[in-house]
């Protein structure tokens, strides 16, 4: 390739990238954050059989919803990231295990990998409360203020900052 093929091929990713930047800084620029949206409301049977609704906290307090399957690395890392920082701010979290196990041995599983306990731990065998939230595959964390409207979510890992960062948004 000789000089002038090379700097054309340079000029040209150049500006192909020079316009990529440039469309997305004017985006940014008119794009707003997208308001909040009402939570789904999901209902699920907890250990003991009985059953609860999300909404039973909306219009009393926030609430940290998480999505997780057990053998999934970063849905112990939501885990351990949300739950000690909500339990300090005083934010119940209600937890969705997803998973074809049966509730006993989800539960001796989550001992096993000494999971943190969240204050409401529901168990969604036929995936019916994780289809709800469109959740796919897990950990996925919704932070929801206490009118119950979806203040934001995370698809995939949170880190510490972010999760404390929301929960302090919805306390």
């Amino acid at each position: 390739m000789n000089g002038s093929k090379m700097m054309r091929t340079f000029l040209v990713v150049l500006v192909v990238a020079l316009i990529f930047y440039l469309t997305f800084f004017i985006l940014t620029l008119f794009i707003k954050d997208q308001e909040p949206a009402p939570a789904p409301d999901i209902i699920g049977a907890q250990a003991d059989g009985t059953l609860y609704s999300l909404s039973e906290n909306f219009g009393k307090q926030g609430v940290a919803l998480i999505f997780f399957e057990l053998e999934h690395r970063h849905s112990q890392d939501a885990m351990g990231n949300i739950i000690p920082k909500a339990k300090e701010l005083g934010v119940p979290v209600v937890a969705v295990c997803v998973s074809d196990l049966s509730v006993e041995q989800s539960q001796a599983r989550m001992k096993e990998l000494k999971m943190p306990t969240p204050d409401v731990l529901l168990f969604d065998v036929e995936g019916t409360m994780a289809e709800t939230y469109r959740v796919d595959p897990p950990p996925c964390s919704y932070f929801i203020d206490k009118n119950g409207m979806l203040r934001d979510a995370y698809l995939g890992p949170i880190s510490e900052k972010s999760a404390e960062k929301e929960l302090k948004g919805i306390a």
